[in-house]
């Protein structure tokens, strides 16, 4: 099975907005992120999210660009210090390709535990809109890295995919 884990998108700070909803930016990155996975060919069936609003709109946005037909589930154990023993079990249970749209560090936590079976220090550090793609062989119990994208790249990706697009519709003018 396929597993992206994405960090929430950017968020109002807590200042101004106790419940941290997303900035205009973090929108439109967890909308990129979407059309990326879908682009990528990745159809999973759910989303699951952390209890966090940051979380659950992170996670609504992506399924809207990938389908209607993805379901949204709240997932236990994705807010910061939570035990990422108790998060292994959960993920094992899930055996279908899958996004979870968490937080830092329990993502990042996460991520190197699925990787390296023994427990190191983090080697990946997540930003909002970052996403870490794992396969996860639940049989053999090993996990394969795929990929770890940033949201600056996915939007100079979309500029060079855009303007090749452009530049093909202005050839044939």
């Amino acid at each position: 099975m396929d597993l992206i884990l994405v960090q929430n998108a950017e968020a109002l700070p807590k200042e101004q907005d106790p419940d941290r909803p997303l900035t205009a930016r973090g929108i439109e990155t967890a909308s990129q992120l979407g059309k990326f996975f879908k682009s990528m060919g990745f159809n999973p069936r759910k989303i699951y999210h952390s209890p966090k609003e940051r979380s659950r709109q992170t996670a609504e946005i992506i399924g809207k660009a990938l389908s209607n037909e993805v379901k949204l589930q709240l997932f236990k154990g994705l807010l910061p210090g939570d035990s990422i023993a108790d998060l292994l079990k959960e993920i094992k249970k899930i055996g279908e390709d899958s996004i979870i749209v968490g937080h830092e560090p329990t993502l990042s936590k996460l991520s190197t535990r699925l990787l390296v079976k023994s427990k190191v220090s983090s080697f990946f550090q997540m930003e909002p809109g970052c996403c870490v793609w794992l396969s996860y062989d639940n049989k053999h119990k090993e996990c394969l890295l795929k990929g770890f994208f940033r949201s600056q790249a996915l939007y100079a990706l979309e500029k060079r995919i855009n303007g090749r697009t452009k530049k093909s519709t202005l050839q044939r003018s």
